[in-house]
């Protein structure tokens, strides 16, 4: 019986991550590869997510545990009306208004109801086993556990097993298949529950002697639910902050994202096992030196050694998520209130998720949002927390066996033993907070600046609630109150001056963009993230040069020689703005088109404070906003003679601007001799073979050139290495180019499958760093 439970709770946590994934990759091209599509993915599984564990406590609720799985097992074939899996016919997303309500329509329409059904399978599966008469069914909540491995494996093998060898819609039958399977499992799990005798379980106050202390109550207190809420929300914050921390500024690496999320299903594994063997109240006590290192070296800028840094930030956050969660553990609720429990678990982690990723770009002009949750976990610690028992509700014993005497001895020597360990674990937590306080206030007060202190406070303030909310609570000390006060105060107005050379910071849903000055040119930079976007110099004689990988000796600079020489460029397109450094190569008499998704992006290329490329072009130009291929299928046909492929998202590519279908897109738009170069130059994918694949596939000629053997001058001056890919109908097309020995056709020895918008395999073309930028 255990293990016919266990495999349904994994089953289902597997799909619901495995569906999240593919519906996410269905939706990416009608939508492009907007942050805000991936946000509002993210909430509309959240919400569904939250509305699975509502159902499951309000019918269990009201139905009672046995009607319930009746009705529920009548629900399990509702979702089979919509399987497999496709995208509803709604047509294509306003073009005018916000897109939002659009794509929440079509998840609903498209994958809410067996979204919704799978959903609640973790809190049911585990109140349907705590009705049986299984010995362990007093205890069910280390099923968890294997929810929670569900989730972790279905994390790993998408990338890994299923993404590289099955199409959208292969994936789409499997999941069908493997949902039918999970009915299967529901419905023993359903028999089993009803083979048992309806029966009333001992609830007699009493003690109960246990690894885990289990809180047991009529009815939950309105400050122990605050407490479930926070505990979840607080990990998932962090979550979602480390992730765009680590991603943004530290590494730009591929698939980076799923560590965090893998240690985040890894503390709920651990905590919520039968036997818990995490040093739960060790790992409390370095919590504090943990937080309080971190948010410093997030508030100095300190992004080197990365092979230190990374594994530092992801050690942190894992012991911060192992303590919020084990708290959780310690804390939840007799079966009873099972199902309630879960709910305002993940009513929690939505609030992190909505926090982060909707409120916290609003409120903090860079990922302000990971220190500040750092310090609130640093706060929120007092002491080992121990689980809030009611006034008149002591906590359960199991039956005394055997001697009297015997028994009272055992309970005696158990309650000495956690009085011991409270005492010394209380003066360790308060030391390691004392330090960490200390090295807060000290670095805090260094960087302390009164410059833009109007600037910020709508952060400040919800900063502010946040602690109030925490304080009020877990019944924290005034003391804590008061240093937390003071510490989000001096943490909004730290700077470092122009020590980091930051001119200006700006912040959307599209991430952090910095100005930055750089005295070796001297040059100002574009920068978001750990990625370079351009680089222009303050030399008033090279002002107008390209540089970086759109330097002149470079592939782009060669291509533009040949083009412009032969007069052949009339219309250009430029799929990524960056600082519109391309504009430098445009001549009297073209017109340039640039299409460039993030609106600040443009605001900073047309800054002349900064940048004069776009000021001082020579060619008409104009500035579409909006994903790239999604803008581009509006434009006239036959129109280009040139498209340029420079629209970076974390350092790469964005997959569905190099499927089957987008080339064919470009190739519509291109006029007879039209050529498409592509900025191919990545640290960490290599998309030759892929471009090779599809040029192949659409006999397309190509050309590849990889510039990296560079000269120390020419560094200095600003190059830097790139290596770029031209496509055209006939290898005739490009001109003298096919003659340069420093072109070559793209080798065939390394081979890729074809990318399309239903398939892509982005482990693939993993490669290690052989192009620097």
């Amino acid at each position: 019986m255990l293990i016919l439970f266990s495999i349904t709770l994994f089953m289902s946590a597997f799909l619901l991550f495995g569906v999240q994934l593919m519906v996410a990759k269905m939706i990416l091209p009608l939508l492009g590869g907007s942050p805000a599509v991936w946000n509002t993915c993210q909430f509309f599984f959240q919400g569904a997510l939250l509305l699975g564990y509502g159902y499951a406590h309000l019918s269990t609720r009201y139905l009672g545990t046995r009607r319930q799985a009746i009705a529920h097992s009548l629900i399990l074939f509702l979702p089979l009306l919509s399987l497999p899996i496709t995208l509803s016919k709604t047509g294509f997303p306003p073009e005018n208004n916000n897109p939002i309500p659009w794509v929440l329509g079509l998840l609903i329409s498209s994958v809410g109801l067996p979204f919704f059904v799978v959903s609640t399978s973790a809190p049911l599966i585990q109140k349907w086993f705590a009705e049986t008469d299984h010995p362990s069914s007093k205890e069910p909540y280390f099923l968890y556990s294997a929810s929670n491995l569900g989730s972790l494996l279905g994390l790993i093998s998408y990338p890994l097993l299923i993404e590289p060898y099955f199409s959208l819609s292969e994936q789409s039958w499997l999941w069908a298949v493997a949902y039918i399977i999970l009915i299967l499992f529901t419905l023993g799990c359903a028999i089993c529950l009803w083979k048992v005798s309806p029966q009333i379980k001992q609830t007699n106050p009493g003690f109960y002697i246990s690894e885990k202390p289990l809180t047991t109550v009529a009815n939950p207190t309105w400050q122990q639910q605050a407490q479930w809420i926070l505990l979840s929300f607080i990990p998932s914050s962090l979550l979602l902050g480390v992730t765009t921390y680590l991603t943004t500024d530290l590494a730009a690496i591929p698939l980076l994202w799923a560590i965090p999320l893998i240690l985040y299903l890894l503390s709920f594994i651990l905590t919520f096992a039968r036997h818990s063997r995490l040093p739960h109240q060790t790992l409390m006590t370095l919590v504090p030196l943990f937080s309080s290192t971190l948010i410093i070296l997030f508030l100095a800028k300190v992004m080197r050694p990365v092979a230190l840094l990374v594994p530092l930030h992801l050690v942190g956050f894992f012991a911060i998520a192992c303590v919020f969660h084990g708290e959780l553990s310690r804390r939840r609720p007799s079966v009873t209130h099972l199902t309630e429990f879960y709910l305002w678990i993940s009513f929690g982690g939505v609030l992190g998720g909505w926090f982060n990723a909707i409120t916290a770009p609003i409120l903090f002009p860079s990922v302000l949002e990971y220190p500040v949750i750092l310090l609130l976990a640093l706060l929120t610690l007092k002491t080992p927390l121990e689980p809030i028992q009611p006034k008149n509700n002591p906590p359960l014993l199991e039956a005394p066996q055997g001697d009297l005497d015997t028994w009272f001895s055992k309970l005696r020597q158990e309650q000495q033993t956690r009085k011991t360990q409270k005492s010394g674990i209380q003066f360790n937590l308060k030391t390691t907070q004392i330090i960490s306080f200390s090295l807060l206030f000290g670095a805090l007060l260094v960087g302390f600046t009164v410059r833009n202190i109007s600037q910020g406070w709508l952060g400040n303030f919800f900063a502010i609630a946040l602690l109030i909310a925490l304080s009020i609570t877990f019944s924290l000390p005034r003391l804590h109150l008061a240093l937390g006060l003071t510490l989000i105060l001096l943490l909004g107005q730290f700077s470092i001056g122009n020590m980091s050379g930051v001119l200006e910071t700006e912040r959307n849903f599209f991430g952090v963009n910095r100005i930055v000055y750089d005295r070796r040119g001297p040059y100002h930079s574009l920068v978001h993230g750990t990625t370079l976007h351009g680089r222009q110099s303050l030399d008033p004689q090279r002002r107008q040069e390209p540089l970086t990988y759109f330097h002149p000796t470079g592939p782009i600079g060669q291509t533009f020689e040949q083009l412009n020489s032969s007069d052949r460029l009339q219309n250009v397109a430029v799929l990524g703005l960056g600082i519109g450094t391309l504009a430098a190569y445009a001549q009297p008499g073209q017109t340039w088109t640039f299409y460039e998704i993030d609106p600040i992006v443009e605001k900073l290329a047309r800054d002349t404070r900064y940048f004069t490329f776009l000021e001082q072009t020579k060619a008409s130009f104009s500035v579409i906003l909006g994903d790239a291929r999604l803008q581009l299928a509006k434009s006239p046909d036959n129109t280009y003679d040139l498209l340029v492929m420079d629209a970076f998202s974390s350092d790469s590519i964005p997959v569905h601007l190099v499927t089957q279908e987008a080339l064919k897109l470009y190739l519509t738009k291109l006029s007879d001799r039209g050529i498409i170069a592509i900025n191919i130059s990545n640290r960490y994918i290599n998309l030759e073979p892929v471009l090779g694949t599809l040029a192949k596939t659409l006999e397309l000629a190509t050309l590849q050139q990889l510039d990296r053997n560079l000269s120390p001058e020419e560094k200095a001056l600003g190059k830097t290495p790139s290596q770029w890919v031209l496509l055209a109908r006939k290898t005739a097309h490009f001109g003298n180019l096919r003659d340069d020995s420093r072109w070559q056709p793209i080798s065939e020895t390394e081979k890729a499958p074809l990318w399309t918008d239903d398939f892509s395999d982005l482990v693939g073309v993993l490669r290690l760093f052989d192009v620097q930028r």
